[in-house]
């Protein structure tokens, strides 16, 4: 492997879905299709590394403070399609590979990173209205 860009994407495997990893599994609420698998490997989990915490501006003094908002940063290659604003996405809430899913929404579009082969999810907890 002479390119440089192919031994960074070929490298995610070890660094987003090695030791790292945790379980992801997306929805897509239009067709209700779950993807739970690599697409690379239909025997693997879908999965990436959790980030459980993130900074974001403060609007009001426009310093950094700490969110409770998990990013999900997952090999491009490993997904059949690109997630979308609005998407289900469950996680464990603990960094537990067998930990139960909780159900989040991604908040935005994917942030990508094509030149070196991943994508962020920016999450929100899904709340359940009151019945």
């Amino acid at each position: 492997m002479d390119n440089l860009r192919e031994r960074c994407e070929a490298d995610l495997k070890v660094t987003l879905e090695g030791d790292w990893k945790l379980p992801v599994i997306l929805i897509d609420p239009a067709t209700g299709t779950t993807y739970d698998k690599s697409a690379n490997d239909p025997e693997e989990d879908l999965g990436g590394q959790v980030l459980y915490d993130s900074r974001i501006e403060n609007p009001e003094t426009g310093g950094e403070m700490l969110v409770h908002k998990p990013v999900i940063s997952i090999r491009r290659s490993s997904l059949a399609v690109l997630p979308a604003r609005g998407w289900v996405c469950k996680i464990p809430l603990t960094p537990d590979y067998d930990a139960p899913k909780v159900t989040f929404l991604v908040e935005r579009p994917a942030e990508e990173g094509r030149a070196i082969g991943f994508i962020r999810l920016y999450l929100m907890r899904a709340e359940q209205s009151p019945t």
